[in-house]
Formats: structure tokens, C-alpha cells, sequence
């Protein structure tokens, strides 16, 4: 370990780094943000129009009202019963594929959006590091185009998680016939000491896919972090530390608010500035690990 932390800068310095860059690049934060407030607000705004379906097609439909009379009624028969339920399913059939189609598009659009405006965040960062002009029309775009990229990876990284279950299922099977807590207790201190070790450090492979043009390869990304591995983790994980804290007190504190403005305030205006820091702290992470800064 006598070599760790060589390329890192010091934590208060990678925190100062940060708000630095974000307040040199401030308008192209800003734009890409009022982006991702957008995004956010059309979501909502479906959301809303999903529930309005919901209300439509349950509460002021009139073969469940039809369907409320009849279970209130004495003496109703299995076959009443079943018809006047079918018949209420079959009016909202189509108004719940409706429903369930605009929720999809709309997870979906946010979903894409919110992870190619993390991108772009991230490359007017490293274009900050690098002494670079942003386009952010470019960043963008190509913030969009690197999407498919890093859900690869995610899906990747999802399949190798599921791989892993099988060993600790075994060893599970195996404990359990010493002692039945044992075998549960070994089971998920092994899920969480995997997740716990590796996602701060897989983190850093993300970056490299928001960052690099290719498809980051795996020995690359433990060239990259090797000899650093225990700072890169303790950064990751004081930002997703930083992270989850935060929107723990925002969740809070918007609990008083109705809807849909709690939604709009954590959505539109919190999560992209939270989202800003932590894709410049990331990057600014990834370029001293890579040699691209001079700190």
C-alpha cells in the first residue's frame, strides 16, 4: 500500500477542484442542467397524465361503478360476480396499455436523457481539465451517442452480480447444513462485501466509458486504478456518501410540499446540480488516475 494515493489529488483539494471547475464552466453546466430540468418536468408531466388515466379508467369508470353496486348488493351469484368483473377488465384493457406504454416511454426518456446529461457534465469537465472550448450542443450529442456504452456495461456488470450468486448459493447450501443462520449470514455478508468493495471502484469504469470514445476494456480500467485502488474507493464512496445523504435531506424536506412540486424541486432543480458535482468530481478523479491533470 506504500504506493497508494500517488496519483490522487488530496480530498480537499479534489472537493475545491471541483467547485472550480463548475464555477470556470458555469454556462455550460447551466444549459446542459436546464436540459436535464426539462427532461425532468416532461416526466412529471406524463406521470401526471398517467395517474389522470388511472382516475379515468378506475374511479369514473362506469363498469366499476356498475362493479362496486353489484359486490354491495346480498345475494350475488359467482357467475354475476365474474361477469360484471370481466366486464369492467375488458372497458380499461386499453386505456392500461395506454397507461403502462406513457410510464415506460417516460422512465425510458429520463432514463437516457438523465444518463447523456451526466455524460455531457462530464466531458465539459475533462474539456476544463484539458484547457478545451466546450460545445455543448457536442457534449450533447455526443453524451446521447455514449448512452448505449454505459448500458452495456451496466447489463454486463448486472450479469457478472447474478454469476456470483451461484458460489454464494453453494456456499449458502453448505453452511446451512452446519447451522441454518450461518448459511444466511455468509450468504449476505458475501453480497454486500462484493457490492461494497467493487461498485465504488466500477464507478471509475463508467467514467472511462463516459470519457473514452471505445468500449473501456477491463484490464484498462485496473491499470488505471492500480496501485490507487483504496483512494479511488474512498473517494467514490464519500461522493456516494455526499450523495445519498443529501437527497436524504431533500427527500425531507419536500415531504411537506404537494405534489407535483416536491417532485419538480428534487427532480428538475437538485438532481442535476447534484448530478453536475458528482460527474465533475468523477472527472477529475479519472484525470489524475490517467496522468491528463496536474495536481
Amino acid at each position: 500500500m506504500a504506493d497508494d494515493d500517488v496519483r490522487h489529488r488530496p480530498i480537499p483539494d479534489l472537493i475545491g477542484g471541483t467547485f472550480g471547475v463548475v464555477g470556470r464552466r458555469f454556462r455550460e453546466i447551466a444549459v446542459i442542467a436546464i436540459v436535464a430540468a426539462a427532461v425532468a418536468v416532461v416526466t412529471v408531466a406524463a406521470f401526471v397524465s398517467a395517474v389522470d388515466i388511472v382516475s379515468d379508467e378506475i374511479l369514473e369508470n362506469p363498469r366499476f361503478e356498475e362493479f362496486l353496486d353489484l359486490t354491495a348488493q346480498e345475494d350475488v351469484t359467482s357467475e354475476e360476480f365474474e361477469a360484471s368483473l370481466e366486464a369492467w377488465l375488458d372497458s380499461v384493457e386499453g386505456n392500461r396499455l395506454v397507461n403502462a406504454g406513457l410510464l415506460f416511454a417516460a422512465g425510458l426518456l429520463v432514463s437516457v436523457l438523465g444518463w447523456a446529461t451526466t455524460i455531457a457534465f462530464s466531458l465539459v469537465a475533462l474539456d476544463d481539465v484539458e484547457g478545451r472550448q466546450t460545445a455543448i450542443g457536442h457534449s450533447l450529442r455526443t453524451g446521447l451517442a455514449r448512452v448505449p456504452k454505459a448500458i452495456l456495461l451496466l447489463i454486463i456488470y448486472f450479469a457478472m452480480f447474478v454469476a456470483l450468486l451461484i458460489p454464494l448459493g453453494i456456499a449458502l447450501f453448505v453452511l446451512s447444513l452446519m447451522h441454518p443462520y450461518l448459511g444466511i449470514a455468509a450468504f449476505f455478508a458475501g453480497i454486500v462485501g462484493i457490492v461494497v468493495y467493487f461498485a465504488p471502484l466500477v464507478q471509475m469504469h463508467y467514467v472511462m466509458a463516459y470519457l473514452e470514445p471505445g468500449f473501456p476494456s477491463w484490464p484498462k480500467w485496473w491499470r488505471l486504478i492500480a496501485g490507487n485502488k483504496a483512494a479511488t474507493w474512498g473517494r467514490s464512496a464519500l461522493i456516494v456518501s455526499a450523495n445519498i445523504a443529501v437527497g436524504l435531506i431533500l427527500w425531507l424536506g419536500l415531504l411537506g410540499l404537494p405534489s407535483p412540486y416536491g417532485d419538480f424541486i428534487s427532480n428538475a432543480i437538485a438532481g442535476p446540480i447534484l448530478g453536475a458535482l458528482s460527474a465533475v468530481a468523477y472527472t477529475l478523479m479519472y484525470a489524475d488516475l490517467s496522468g491528463r491533470s496536474a495536481c
